[in-house]
């Protein structure tokens, strides 16, 4: 399936943000000088919901996204299927996160999920798993949202992106627009940001129950894991392949491989 090229900056975007996609995040010393320079910032529920939704509609016209709706035949395939996987999920846990589960139409391999709820799955990804793995998938990015993850990753990047040329932007109870700019550096820093070890660990050991929620084996989890690391394998060392910010942003694919089978 021929898949349209990720065109911004947004391309780097995660981690699975997350990512497949898929708190504490890891950043450089720069961006972590910057972080500190705003921390006095405070943002409300309410403030990082607002944000997170303008965020998502940015990205989102900035990339080719699926439609059942879709004249492309290749686009509305992804969309047919994807609507498939999710139709799985439970309408009550769907309502409760306020999820709305896209795909982009991109050759990157990875999928992510933000503070609103929104989780998106590249195509490429897609393609390189069953129906059951790419729902495992999903599971552990609601994990990432179930478990505070990308709240706490969406606040540190927005802190360190949209203040730190702008500190009057954000804060005081009331969200204002960001700027094309800002929403550009927003994505750098999230593109910079990574999960922990134990992060990653919890939202695949609830992407595991997940999968059982919605009748389906939970040992999808690790396979999915499976198959990004043979395409690690496959590819060499992380530093060297064109995969290496998706890898870097997954850490230790055989120890997490490895604590999902203790579960059986």
């Amino acid at each position: 399936m021929k898949k349209v090229v990720l065109t911004v900056v947004l391309a780097l975007l995660c981690n699975f943000l997350a990512s497949a996609q898929f708190g504490k995040i890891k950043l450089d010393k720069a961006v972590d000088a910057a972080a500190k320079g705003v921390k006095s910032f405070t943002l409300s529920d309410a403030e990082i919901k607002g944000y997170a939704d303008e965020y998502m509609q940015w990205s989102d016209a900035h990339n080719p996204v699926c439609k059942t709706t879709d004249k492309d035949k290749g686009m509305k395939e992804v969309a047919d299927r994807l609507a498939k996987i999710v139709s799985v999920v439970p309408a009550n846990l769907t309502k409760e996160l306020n999820l709305n589960i896209l795909s982009y139409y991109v050759i990157d391999v990875n999928a992510f999920a933000c503070a609103n709820g929104d989780i998106r799955v590249f195509a490429a990804l897609m393609d390189l798993m069953t129906d059951d793995q790419i729902l495992a998938v999903i599971g552990h990015e609601i994990g990432h949202i179930v478990n505070k993850d990308s709240k706490d990753a969406f606040a540190t990047a927005l802190r360190v992106s949209a203040l730190k040329d702008a500190a009057g932007a954000v804060g005081g109870n009331t969200v204002q627009k960001l700027n094309d700019a800002q929403l550009s550096d927003l994505a750098e820093s999230l593109a910079n940001a990574q999960y922990s070890q134990k992060q990653e660990n919890a939202a695949d050991a609830y992407g595991y129950e997940f999968l059982k929620k919605c009748g389906k084996d939970p040992n999808n989890m690790a396979s999915s894991l499976g198959v990004l690391l043979k395409l690690q394998e496959e590819a060499g060392t992380p530093e060297n392949s064109k995969f290496n910010k998706l890898f870097s942003s997954h850490p230790d694919l055989k120890k997490r491989i490895e604590t999902l089978n203790k579960m059986n």
